[in-house]
């Protein structure tokens, strides 16, 4: 015998009123959560944060022996969700992610103060939030006046109270990794060096959970969790990078204040890009002009040569400009007022000359699309460390042909046109070094600059590398 009606009508009605009890509020969007296989899980009193990442990474904690941050690469996506406590009935909940470059405001220029340990600045260039409106009626959706009668008509059960009430709350959030349109501009890794040369510069990504109640007698609830930034592998492959037996190398002239008797110049890989686990190959050669034998032997013994490797970090920030005050009529002309004749009909006469305002002008596309000026900046903090730093005296070795695998003997043009000098040589790099960097206001740029001295002449060359 099939039940009545009405009783189906109250089984639906319960049916839809536990699981409208456990769908997300209305005003919360839709998310895609990313499927990672690691889930991190960070707690205070009234919410829990899961993080999902494709990796963890071990950290030593005086706290517990297993500590793990969530590692992200520059194309995936930062992704998880809240779970709220039952006691947090209604009050907002700000999710944040941001990046920022913490430095220390007294190392400029390689000055080092070795006085009290000053507070390190941030810098952030990259931060996103993501607001949640939350309500007591969230767990519970709105009841139709139909659904009201049925529910009136038979008290609940103490379980069905328990699950309505004390069923927590999960709000799913996702964040894109920024990236950029320009070559070689892509958003700063994690870095955190032990080396003390670099110990003031910290490149930091956290995502925080911040849960404040409507009720202004509860202490607001906030987490925050470091999570760490490294480049897909897959995109940024090191076996792309040229080595010392690349074929592909630039050449680049150094330069001098007044003509010279000979010419130098410096070779380095085409794409001037090192990983910092590698290291820099270069040559220096000098010929000389017109060709001497004997001025060579004297420049190839005598002649200094220095290399140098620096870093210039700058942090720019939008400029503030003054508030212009609004200009205050003189006394001659506040005093004068009462007795002049209103302006309003000259004012009117020459507006109407004009041509008026048109609202075509926003039609033109070059109008539409013209970029909008740049906010003036200025330069919060700047600072240069050097990296390498060598010198040698003379050109040790003979350029000569590389031997082909037809084994054809060179001609005598080509043997003539061989420099009469070279220096090989290679800077080691380390991976506690800073990457270049080129985003929203931090810049971190290294330089290389080679020097040859002759008596009292000399000739110079800075080179700009990119690490990596």
């Amino acid at each position: 015998m099939a039940p009545p009606s009405s009783l189906r009508s109250v089984r639906s009605v319960r049916a839809r009123a536990k699981s409208d009890a456990m769908s997300p509020p209305s005003s919360m969007p839709l998310l895609s959560t990313p499927a990672y296989s690691h889930v991190s899980s960070y707690r205070s009193l009234q919410m829990e944060l899961l993080l999902y990442s494709p990796s963890v990474k071990v950290v030593p904690s005086p706290w517990s022996a297993n500590h793990t941050l969530p590692v992200f690469g520059d194309h995936d996506i930062v992704g998880g969700k809240v779970i709220l406590d039952p006691s947090c009935q209604s009050g907002r909940l700000v999710l944040t992610i941001e990046g920022a470059f913490t430095y220390n405001p007294t190392e400029k220029d390689g000055d080092n103060n070795y006085g009290r340990r000053p507070e390190k600045r941030r810098h952030v260039f990259f931060s996103s939030s993501k607001l949640i409106q939350v309500s007591s009626s969230d767990s519970n959706t709105p009841r139709s006046a139909l659904r009201d009668v049925f529910v009136i008509k038979r008290r609940p059960s103490g379980s069905n109270i328990k699950s309505m009430v004390l069923e927590p709350r999960a709000y799913p959030f996702s964040w894109e990794i920024p990236r950029s349109q320009r070559s070689n501009e892509e958003v700063p890794p994690t870095f955190c060096s032990s080396d003390p040369q670099c110990a003031p510069f910290e490149v930091i990504y956290q995502v925080s959970a911040v849960w404040e109640s409507s009720d202004i007698t509860e202490n607001p609830s906030f987490l925050e969790v470091p999570i760490v930034l490294h480049p897909d592998p897959d995109f940024h492959s090191l076996d792309g990078l040229p080595d010392e037996n690349s074929s592909s190398w630039l050449e680049m002239p150094l330069k001098s204040d007044r003509p010279m008797s000979f010419r130098c110049a410096v070779t380095l890989p085409t794409s001037v890009t090192f990983s910092r686990a590698s290291s820099i190959p270069y040559f220096v050669v000098f010929t000389t002009t017109p060709r001497s034998s004997a001025l060579a032997r004297e420049i190839a013994s005598d002649a200094t040569i220095s290399i140098s490797v620096f870093s210039q970090v700058t942090i720019t920030e939008p400029a503030v400009l003054p508030i212009t005050p609004p200009q205050t009529p003189s006394e001659e002309s506040s005093d004068s007022l009462p007795f002049q004749q209103p302006r309003t009909k000259l004012l009117r006469r020459v507006r109407s000359r004009t041509s008026p305002w048109s609202p075509r002008a926003l039609d033109d596309p070059e109008l539409r699309e013209k970029p909008l000026p740049r906010l003036p900046t200025q330069t919060a903090f700047s600072a240069t460390q050097t990296v390498h730093s060598s010198m040698c005296i003379g050109f040790p070795k003979r350029p000569r042909h590389q031997q082909s695998s037809s084994k054809v003997h060179p001609s005598l043009h080509a043997h003539q046109a061989l420099p009469d000098g070279l220096h090989k040589a290679k800077i080691p790099l380390n991976r506690d070094m800073l990457p270049s960097i080129d985003w929203a206001g931090v810049s971190v740029k290294y330089y290389m600059d080679i020097s040859v001295l002759f008596g009292q002449d000399e000739l110079r060359a800075r080179v700009p590398l990119r690490i990596i």
